[in-house]
């Protein structure tokens, strides 16, 4: 009996010794097989949008200096210069200026000279009308027809009235006896020998009628033509006037031009021939060659009244920038410096490689005169802005996961099994809201008390087996 018992305290012994080390060994195993995990809770929050980009220290105004046109250039003040109130920034050779100023002075002489030829040339000419001639011709061509017409009436009514007067005579004779007809047949005669002068006086007055009726008709034809060629005349004249009007006025405007120019040069020639800073200003671009005529495009950009910081913004970041945000600025030497946004700005429309213009914005603020004296050239710049919303659930990125199924986390679920609780992995399906570099703002059927797995020193899905790391 003793033996019996002796032998079940015993095999109990091992068999606990056997658990103890199977218990070791699974532990032992899970260290090795199973994935270590960290995890936290989603929670109430907002999300932090980081943006960042470079920058350039800039003058707060900046104007380009258009050279004057015309002029060959002597000297320049190179990129980067400091330039005091009053001193040169583009001086001009004053012997090439004093030639130009004799050519524009000789140019206006001829202009002027031309000018009033065309003022001559554009009054109205004298000259006697070729009509008024022809009219004179034709009134005295009227007079000599009507003159014609009333003799030939008169030598045709003299002959009309001898011829009735003979009728009438030989009417009387043949009412008369013969031997008193004998006595008038010298009369007779004579009667028709006059008869025949006044009808011979007629047809000549006729004929001279005839004569000036046609000359009077060459009159008025003469008359007619003398109208048209005075008309053409006059119209010719008109056009000539006209013209030379108009050439008159361009030749005045070519006049005030040139007046303009030489006054231009001359007021060049008074300044020495320099272009002179309005104020102090540090020359930003100059890419003038010595010896050039100038066309009057070429520049050089100065900049003045103190500096500023300029911040480039990406296409994406430009709603996120706004005015009134503090950036954080670190400067070429390593220093920083934090500023506020005073305003953002589209800058201007760049060609890409394909040609197509690109928007580009830029951020910019104040820079301090102990900053610009101990930093120059370029910066960059970070800034963190929290979103305006605040959402229910934030979970580290870290923690979100997504496949073909969607997005999606694992939290830790536990079950109690012979060697002890087991966890394991289980995912949650989630609706991601919005992102930023850190963490993810989402909406789920995660509880508040959900261990969330945010790292893992091995790869875990769901259903796979866990530890969290202590």
């Amino acid at each position: 009996m003793k033996t019996g018992r002796r032998l079940a305290v015993k095999v109990f012994l091992i068999f606990i010794a056997v658990m103890a080390v199977c218990t070791v060994l699974s532990r032992i195993a899970d260290s090795v097989l199973v994935a270590q995990v960290k995890t936290e809770s989603a929670g109430r929050g907002r999300l932090s949008y980081i943006y960042e980009g470079q920058g350039d220290i800039v003058p707060k105004k900046e104007e380009k200096i258009f050279l004057w046109e015309g002029q060959q250039v002597e000297w320049s003040a190179p990129k980067g210069s400091e330039v005091k109130k009053g001193k040169c920034l583009v001086r001009f050779r004053k012997e090439y200026l004093k030639q130009e100023i004799e050519k524009k002075q000789s140019e206006l002489t001829q202009l002027e000279l031309q000018e009033k030829g065309q003022q001559i040339s554009a009054r109205k000419p004298a000259r006697v009308s070729s009509a008024e001639g022809a009219y004179q011709a034709l009134l005295q061509a009227k007079k000599k027809l009507k003159t014609a017409e009333k003799q030939e009436s008169g030598a045709k009514k003299a002959w009309e009235a001898y011829k009735k007067k003979i009728s009438d005579k030989k009417k009387e004779t043949d009412q008369e006896d013969d031997a008193e007809q004998e006595k008038q047949e010298p009369d007779a005669e004579e009667d028709l020998l006059k008869e025949q002068e006044l009808k011979e006086a007629y047809l000549a007055k006729k004929t001279e009628t005839e004569i000036a009726r046609d000359a009077k008709s060459e009159a008025q034809s003469a008359y007619n033509l003398a109208k048209k060629e005075d008309a053409a005349q006059d119209k010719n004249n008109a056009d000539a006037q006209a013209a030379a009007k108009t050439s008159a006025q361009a030749a005045g405007e070519q006049v005030k031009d040139v007046r303009k120019e030489l006054k231009l040069l001359k007021e060049y020639k008074k300044a020495g021939g320099e272009i002179l800073a309005d104020q102090d200003c540090t020359v930003l671009e100059n890419n003038i060659e010595t010896g050039i005529i100038t066309a009057g495009t070429e520049y050089m950009t100065i900049g003045s009244s103190g500096w500023k910081l300029k911040g480039e913004i990406g296409k994406e970041d430009k709603s996120k920038v706004i005015e009134g945000a503090q950036v954080t600025v670190q400067f070429d030497s390593g220093k920083k410096t934090e500023a506020e946004i005073e305003s953002v700005e589209k800058e201007e429309s760049k060609a890409d490689e394909n040609q197509e213009e690109q928007e580009e914005y830029c951020w910019y603020a104040l820079l301090s005169e102990e900053s610009v004296a101990e930093e120059s050239g370029t910066f960059t710049w970070k800034m963190e802005v929290e979103s305006e919303d605040e959402y229910e659930q934030v979970i580290p990125l870290s923690a979100l996961r997504e496949d073909v199924e969607g997005a999606y986390c694992l939290i830790i679920t536990e079950t109690e099994q012979m060697l002890g609780t087991q966890q394991e992995a289980k995912r949650v399906p989630v609706t991601v809201l919005e992102k930023d570099g850190v963490k993810a703002a989402i909406t789920s059927e995660l509880g508040k008390e959900d261990r969330i797995i945010v790292s893992s020193e091995k790869f875990v899905a769901g259903g796979d087996r866990v530890r969290i790391k202590e």
